[in-house]
């Protein structure tokens, strides 16, 4: 394994930068992709969606990493002390690695003496981190890019950026450079994290909120790395934003800014909201506090967990109910793609479990047995996801398994002490996760069938079921009829407690599967491939056709919310999302150009939001015209960057399904 790390490094190269002073491979992932080159490193287990302890690096710097776990140790088994064996190798290659670029660039800096000042300087940086650990803001930035362009040939996720470099930002700043200098490196790291790759690219970094001790840590670097994504103004990193009762003012204010940019940056997360919750799930105080979220959205601990997710479908369940247990014959597996320019359509398959008859629905005369059979058959689906989960959790657990990469371990204080791998309690945190999302659209459906059928009469349930049996072609009043019945998003009680209902159904049944090993899984209220999904859905009761959009996470399916914004944050609201603390988000996407769109009025929003008791908020202000116009003139609108789910990208590079989700959704 460790000949492959080193042909790994070998393939990097040394890369001196022409301009700035951040050295080190970018190596772009998408000429690789598209060239058929792409190439993952064999390095051990590391599936990149969670940070790691840069608190760790930061502190330690990589000789004293390596020191660490040079330590003797004969009490140890064989098995813990060549783990510890092995992370000395990876590290020492990755400080002979960071040493050939310092001095490559002294050479270079003899052939170029009109450029001799900044090519010194970065050998000088580079040479430094051989020695000890990072003195300097510059230093800590170059130990980071080093590390973090290493550890994956794609990306991964970075975590609490302003906690691990603040210590260094603080010595520097005024006293060795300018704040406008600090904001000039940042603003070079962004460059260089969109040279790599913009879009579902798993960079989620993490500002504000309370440390293990339970004090604000927003700072003046804080605000400097809004200000810094603001400058840049394209994809990457993915900003999220910590925000607690308190939070400075200045940073609150630099938030409601950046928000207000309308790029889908500023993903709002509530401590007040999300840390409770997560104690109550089992999770310590003190690492509660710490939380960070991974590639997405879901929830993770920094430094402190990696994260293992499954995510099924809602909607997709109540298809296989209505069917005794098959899919719905008209379903149309449309093809997919995330990414309009490099990848080639797909068809996806539901990984639900077929078969499991819940009752025949034609025959059905209440609500009250159509829903308990429902229930059956999602309580069904669920139990199997989680069956799938409490497999990966023993696999995790057997040694002659997988190993986790050891430059994860490295970073890890429990493999660098006593050789424990992460993956089998050197992490304080195990971190499963089940997710369900797009409760919001299966509700429509069940209330559909209670008010429509039920309630009105508008057709029997054997008629309804034929309907979407042939996808609704012959019955467009029927149809028609559905779709004008009441929709969550639009503070309508009865639909908006349904929902409430289903997701509460869901958590319980998380928290009370039994998980072995005394793992307690987090679940969420939260999808990430809601428009895959769409695509192998057949119609459904509340009037959508096969194919047609479903919700993204915990929002109002694309085009039903009518009342406004104030409208949607109610409906949410009166869910316990907290309880899907794996992470359960509101999207709110709203028209610019109508109405008074500013800082200051998402200011109010974000206070409101937080108020109303909901974890996690995105929120994006997009313009329907521009949108339009890039649909028919890409070329236009190149630097239009959009929020997709847990990450942002130029709206050119999406796929036409994830273009029309975007601009559906805009209430």
């Amino acid at each position: 394994m460790y000949e492959r790390f080193v042909s790994y490094i070998e393939y990097r190269g040394v890369e001196i930068p022409d301009r700035g002073i951040l050295a080190g491979p970018v190596c772009p992932v998408r000429p690789m992709i598209e060239a058929g080159q792409f190439r993952r490193g064999d390095m051990g287990w590391d599936n990149a969606h969670f940070p790691l302890d840069y608190r760790l690096l930061m502190q330690e710097g990589i000789p004293g990493i390596i020191a660490r776990a040079s330590v003797p140790r004969d009490d140890l088994p064989v098995a813990q002390q060549m783990y510890r064996e092995l992370i000395v190798q990876y590290w020492s290659r990755i400080r002979d690695y960071i040493r050939q670029h310092g001095e490559a660039a002294q050479a270079r800096a003899a052939d170029q003496p009109w450029d001799a000042a900044r090519l010194n300087r970065i050998a000088e940086n580079c040479l430094a981190l051989t020695r000890q650990a990072p003195e300097t803001f510059e230093q800590g930035l170059q130990l980071f890019w080093f590390i973090w362009r290493l550890r994956s040939s794609f990306t991964s996720c970075i975590g609490r950026m302003d906690v691990h470099l603040r210590a260094l930002y603080e010595r520097d700043v005024p006293q060795r450079i300018s704040r406008e200098d600090a904001l000039a490196l940042l603003c070079e790291l962004w460059e260089k994290l969109n040279e790599v790759y913009a879009g579902d690219t798993l960079m989620n970094l993490m500002v504000g909120g309370v440390d293990a001790d339970g004090q604000d840590v927003s700072s003046d670097l804080s605000v400097l790395i809004l200000e810094a994504t603001m400058r840049v103004a394209k994809p990457e990193p993915h900003i999220n934003v910590r925000i607690h009762a308190g939070s400075r003012a200045d940073f609150l204010d630099a938030a409601a800014r950046l928000v207000a940019m309308g790029q889908g940056q500023g993903v709002l997360y509530y401590d007040e909201n999300i840390i409770p919750s997560l104690v109550r799930r089992g999770i310590p105080l003190e690492y509660a506090r710490q939380y960070a979220n991974d590639g997405c959205t879901e929830i993770t601990f920094d430094g402190l967990s990696g994260i293992w997710f499954y995510q099924m479908e809602s909607v997709k369940s109540l298809e296989l109910a209505l069917f005794r247990g098959q899919e719905n014959p008209s379903t149309p597996f449309a093809p997919f793609t995330k990414w309009a320019h490099f990848q080639k359509p797909g068809v996806y398959r539901t990984r639900l479990t077929l078969g499991h008859d819940s009752g025949d629905f034609a025959q059905m005369t209440s609500f009250d047995e159509v829903y308990a059979a429902f229930l059956d058959q999602y309580g069904y689906q669920i139990d199997r996801y989680m069956d799938v989960l409490a497999a990966q959790v023993l696999e995790n657990a057997d040694e002659d398994l997988h190993h986790t990469s050891p430059i994860v371990a490295g970073l890890n204080e429990n493999a660098l002490d006593v050789g424990v791998d992460p993956m089998r309690g050197g992490w304080a945190v195990p971190n499963y996760q089940l997710l369900s999302g797009s409760i919001p659209t299966l509700a429509d459906a069940l209330y559909a069938i209670q008010e429509g059928v039920f309630a009105r009469g508008l057709c029997t349930m054997a008629e309804l079921i034929h309907a979407l049996s042939v996808d609704f072609e012959g019955h467009e009043d029927l149809r028609l009829a559905l779709k004008r019945l009441p929709k969550f998003g639009n503070d309508i009680d009865g639909v908006d407690r349904l929902a409430a209902d289903l997701a509460a159904f869901f958590c319980q049944r998380v928290e009370n599967y039994p998980t072995p090993l005394g793992i307690k899984p987090l679940p969420g209220i939260y999808n990430i491939d809601f428009n895959t999904f769409a695509g192998s859905i057949g119609a459904t009761p509340d009037g959508r056709k096969g194919g047609e959009l479903i919700c993204e996470h915990y929002s109002p399916t694309p085009g039903n919310a009518k009342n406004g914004p104030t409208a949607v944050i109610q409906s949410a609201a009166k869910a316990d999302l907290q309880r899907g603390c794996a992470s359960s988000p509101l999207y709110l996407v709203l028209p610019r150009g109508l109405g008074a769109v500013d800082a200051r009025m998402i200011g109010q929003m974000i206070k409101s939001c937080g108020e109303a008791g909901l974890p996690v908020v995105s929120i994006s202000i997009y313009d329907r015209s521009v949108l339009e116009d890039a649909m028919l003139h890409p070329e236009k609108h190149e630097d239009l960057v959009v929020r997709v789910w847990g990450f942002n990208a130029r709206f050119i590079d999406l796929d036409e399904g994830l273009k029309h989700h975007v601009m559906s959704r805009i209430l």
